[in-house]
């Protein structure tokens, strides 16, 4: 029987993160209700071997590939006609599965609500295009599997957030993004100081990327003026003014905790 819902999961060690997001779904037996694809770059034998213990998820491994790469791999091998992009270190939550199917009803894409353990987000600066925030993170999105098929898939020819991206080709071509609090789930984000700054340097970077790919989105409209947000932009500014540099030298460089093995988070 084919599923109605495929969840994409990129991952590299992480073995409790892992762990922790599939008990979560075992939990709400929604193993027999959705297809799991694992996409694995490159973990260890033992990782390899707790994932497959649990019986339901299909285990696809690949080379070293970042998430945007293991994500595209996932979405050409789903089988289900919605497609759920989230992460390793989630814990999905009871009623997320339901509000997914409602949203979807009515609509071709869907963000949830993923807060951490403690019911605390970690602010995003939205970026609006178009009337729309394209900010929505692939750790808790759905899109009918018609959008990438009009839109194609994630970008990973350069340092960017694939996400964001997407999410723009995803509004210049009319689609609207919806957002369903009740589609909740939990993220296991950075909550070092050095963790944080460390995103904002490299969101930094991703914008300018963003900039020479698609010029109009310099006028994109911003908004966050809480101090954490400020210090996000602060920091976020070194890492376009690096990313310009580094151009102009010729240079081409990728973060490496876009690796879908590092744990920063």
């Amino acid at each position: 029987m084919k599923p109605k819902v495929s969840i994409i999961v990129p991952t590299r060690e992480g073995i409790e993160d892992i762990k922790r997001m599939l008990n979560s779904i075992r939990r709400l037996n929604l193993q027999d209700k959705v297809e799991v694809l694992i996409i694995d770059s490159n973990s260890s034998a033992s990782t390899i071997q707790t994932i497959k213990s649990f019986g339901f998820p299909t285990f696809v491994q690949t080379g070293n590939t970042s998430k945007g790469e293991a994500r595209n791999i996932g979405i050409q091998k789903a089988k289900a006609d919605i497609i759920v992009n989230t992460d390793s270190d989630v814990k999905i939550l009871e009623g997320w599965y339901e509000a997914l199917l409602q949203s979807m009803e009515y609509c071709d894409i869907v963000a949830g609500y993923a807060p951490d353990p403690k019911d605390r987000q970690l602010p995003r600066v939205p970026i609006f295009v178009d009337g729309q925030d394209i900010t929505y993170p692939c750790c808790n999105i759905a899109h009918k599997r018609k959008v990438f098929n009009d839109v194609g898939l994630y970008d990973v020819t350069q340092n960017l957030p694939e996400d964001i991206e997407f999410n723009y080709r995803c509004v210049k071509k009319g689609y609207v993004l919806h957002y369903n609090p009740k589609m909740k789930l939990y993220h296991h984000q950075r909550s070092t100081k050095k963790g944080f700054l460390k995103q904002a340097f490299w969101n930094g970077e991703a914008r300018y990327e963003l900039d020479n790919i698609h010029p109009e989105f310099k006028h994109s409209h911003q908004h966050g003026v809480s101090a954490k947000s400020m210090v996000r932009l602060g920091v976020g500014f070194f890492g376009y003014t690096l990313g310009r540099y580094l151009k102009s030298k010729g240079e081409n460089i990728w973060k490496e905790d876009d690796k879908t093995g590092e744990k920063d988070d």
